[in-house]
């Protein structure tokens, strides 16, 4: 997905919800490489678009969350794309393992807001990732940032994912290595 289809699927998805009689809007920060395409713009498309939902509608069981999962689904078999077109499978796992922002608002399309966490946080994210398929993105906000040092990187680390343990499970030490050596 491009930026453009990307803010005209979230556009059909606010909606989509509209037309579902959602009571109150349903709030969603942006991460991801969704964000990196929209906001830091080194990149030409991404394959999904990542969130985390910032209200209680993230129950599985919730009407609200069933509501939600319907209009992803009616947006997607419209425009013929995977039904998982909007990720929101990380959310549970990263307000568990640290600080999630509050982010500031992007765009409201109908019954959907979307938020947008500081870059400082998609840094986290991915410095805690460690992917390969992160790299492009790590450097793009590492230089947009003015992150240039190791200690640099573990502060920013430790301010959202404070437990040392949590970060050794996934080969933290090793992804910093890589990249402040």
């Amino acid at each position: 997905m491009q930026s453009q289809e990307i803010e005209a699927y979230l556009a059909e998805l606010g909606q989509e919800l509209q037309g579902l009689a959602v009571k109150r809007p349903i709030r969603i920060l942006l991460i991801g490489g969704a964000f990196m395409l929209t906001q830091l713009r080194n990149r030409v498309a991404t394959k999904d678009v990542d969130v985390l939902l910032k209200d209680t509608v993230d129950s599985p069981a919730s009407p609200s969350y069933l509501t939600f999962k319907a209009a992803i689904r009616q947006v997607a078999n419209r425009h013929q794309i995977p039904p998982t077109w909007l990720n929101d499978l990380m959310g549970e796992f990263l307000h568990t393992m640290g600080t999630v922002p509050a982010g500031r608002l992007w765009r409201r399309y109908g019954m959907l807001e979307v938020y947008i966490p500081p870059r400082r946080y998609i840094l986290a994210l991915k410095l805690f990732a460690g992917r390969d398929k992160d790299r492009e993105d790590i450097q793009a906000l590492c230089k947009d940032l003015g992150v240039q040092t190791r200690k640099q990187a573990q502060n920013l680390l430790d301010e959202y994912i404070p437990d040392r343990r949590v970060q050794e499970l996934n080969d933290v030490e090793e992804t910093l290595d890589d990249f402040f050596s």
